[in-house]
C-alpha cells in the first residue's frame, strides 16, 4: 500500500490498475480516506476509521472527473466521520448505496413532505429544505447534528449572498426545528431536539418603508411600459394591497370581473382564512386586458411551468427601479435617489394611503386580510362582519387616489373620506 500523499484528481486520474489485488493510496487532507484501484480499474474511494472498537471500511464513492470528484469525496467523508464521531454507524442498512442513508435528513425528509401534504406552507418548507437544508447536512444521520452545527448553517444563511437575509435565517431555523420535532420521535438516539437554543439572528426591526407619492408615479409610469407579467401584476398590488404570492400565484378562476369581486381561497391566504377583495374599475380593466394563456389556469403563469405562478421578482424589481430612478431623475444633472424597497412595501404604502384618506383601521385590517389589532385575539372570536361593503368604498377610493397621484404634477394633499 503506498504510503500518504496529498491526493488530486489529475493523480487519481493517473492511478494505473494492479495486475492482481488491489492499491490504495491514503490522502493527507481527511484522516481516513483513501482511492482503493482494482485489476479492473475502477477508482472507489473509501473510509478506514473504527466503529464499535472495530476497524472498518465505509464506502465514500466512485471517482468520477465530473459527477464524483475529489472535493466531493472529501465532502462526504467529513459527513461521514462526524455521524461516527457521533455515535452513528453509517454502513450498511443505515446508508443505501446511493449515498442517501435511511436516517439522514435527506431520506427523513422525504417522509416528512408526506406528512406534511396539503398544508398551505408545504412548498415554501420544500423549497427551504432544497435550497438551504439540504445541499448542507442533507446527507448527515440526522441524530448526529449538533446544536453548533446547526447554528454554523443559520449564520451562513444570515451571512450569505450579496446583501444579509436575516429573515430567512430565522425562517430556516424555523422550518428545521419544526422538521426535528416531527422527528424526534423516530430517532432513537435523538433526545433533545438541536435547533433548541441553537443561534439564530435577532428578530429584524419592523419595516417602514412607505413610497411617496413621487415614487408611486414614477412606478406607475414604468410599469406602464412593462410587459407581462410584471406591468399589471405590481399594478395589482398597488391598487388591492394583497400579498406578493397571492397575486402572482392567483387562478383566473378566482375573479369574478362581472361582480368585480377577487376571492382568495383559505389554502392561498397566508393566515387560511378565504379573504374576499372588491375590485375597483382600475383593478378591473387591468385583468380583463391580461391574456389568457392556454394550458395554465394561472393569471401569470410561469414560463418554465405554466401550472405555477410567475416568478423572479427580484430581478424584475431591480430592474424596474433603475427606471424609476431614470424617471425621477429626469434633466437634473444628478441621479435620484431611490431607498430600497420590496414589493411587501407595496402593501404598507396602501395601508398608509388608506389611513391618510380617513379609513378606519378596522377596515383597512379587513382590507389586508389581517387577523391581529381589531380582528385578533378574543375581538375577533365575536367580530363576524365582513366589512365588504367597506373595503369596497375603501379600495375604490383608494384607486382613485392613485389615479390622481400619477395624473398629477405635484404632490397635493389628499381628500379625506371616511369608510
Amino acid at each position: 500500500m503506498a504510503g500518504a500523499v496529498g491526493l488530486t484528481d489529475a493523480k487519481i486520474r493517473g492511478l494505473q490498475a494492479p495486475d492482481a489485488g488491489r492499491i490504495e493510496v491514503a490522502d493527507k487532507v481527511v484522516s481516513g480516506l483513501r482511492i482503493r484501484v482494482g485489476t479492473s480499474g475502477a477508482k472507489t474511494f473509501i473510509l478506514r476509521k473504527r466503529i464499535g472498537g472495530r476497524i472498518a471500511n465505509v464506502t465514500v464513492g466512485r471517482f468520477h472527473d465530473q459527477r464524483f470528484t475529489l472535493t466531493d469525496a472529501r465532502k462526504k467523508a467529513r459527513t461521514l466521520l462526524n455521524d461516527i464521531e457521533g455515535g452513528g454507524d453509517p454502513r450498511g442498512e443505515t446508508r443505501r448505496m446511493t449515498g442517501g442513508g435511511a436516517g439522514t435528513i435527506r431520506a427523513l425528509f422525504d417522509d416528512y413532505k408526506r406528512a406534511k401534504a396539503g398544508k398551505r406552507s408545504s412548498s415554501e418548507v420544500e423549497r427551504i429544505f432544497n435550497k438551504y437544508v439540504l445541499p448542507e447536512i442533507g446527507d448527515r444521520l440526522a441524530d448526529s447534528v449538533s446544536r453548533a452545527e446547526v447554528t454554523r448553517l443559520i449564520d451562513g444563511v444570515a451571512a450569505g449572498g450579496s446583501r444579509p437575509t436575516p429573515v430567512m435565517a430565522r425562517a430556516v431555523a424555523a422550518q428545521l426545528s419544526a422538521f426535528y420535532s416531527w422527528a424526534m420521535p423516530r430517532l432513537h438516539r435523538l433526545e433533545v431536539n438541536p435547533c433548541r437554543d441553537a443561534g439564530k439572528p435577532d428578530k429584524p426591526k419592523a419595516r417602514e418603508r412607505v413610497l411617496s407619492n413621487g415614487e408611486l408615479k414614477a412606478l406607475w409610469t414604468v410599469l406602464e411600459g412593462e410587459g407581462l407579467p410584471w406591468g399589471p401584476s405590481v399594478k395589482l398590488l398597488v391598487l388591492t394591497g394583497q400579498r406578493r404570492d397571492e397575486v402572482f400565484s392567483a387562478d383566473r378562476a378566482e375573479f369574478d370581473l362581472e361582480a368585480k369581486l377577487w376571492t382568495i381561497p383559505a389554502d392561498r391566504a397566508k393566515n387560511g382564512k378565504a379573504h374576499l377583495v372588491p375590485l375597483s374599475n382600475a383593478a378591473v380593466a387591468i385583468l380583463e386586458a391580461v391574456p389568457v394563456i392556454d394550458g395554465s389556469a394561472k393569471l401569470f403563469p410561469s414560463r418554465a411551468d405554466p401550472e405555477r405562478g410567475a416568478s423572479g421578482f427580484s430581478r424584475a424589481l431591480a430592474r424596474i427601479t433603475a427606471d424609476m430612478v431614470k424617471e425621477l431623475t429626469g434633466d437634473a444633472k444628478e441621479p435620484a435617489i431611490i431607498d430600497h424597497f420590496t414589493l411587501h412595501d407595496l402593501r404598507r404604502t396602501m395601508a398608509t394611503g388608506l389611513q391618510r384618506l380617513g379609513v378606519r383601521l378596522e377596515v383597512t385590517e379587513a382590507a389586508l386580510n389581517h387577523i391581529s389589532g381589531t380582528r385578533g385575539g378574543l375581538a375577533g372570536v365575536y367580530q363576524r362582519h365582513d366589512f365588504l361593503d367597506e373595503k369596497r368604498h375603501a379600495l375604490d377610493a383608494w384607486a382613485a387616489e392613485v389615479g390622481r397621484i400619477v395624473t398629477s404634477n405635484g404632490c397635493s394633499e389628499v381628500a379625506k373620506l371616511h369608510a
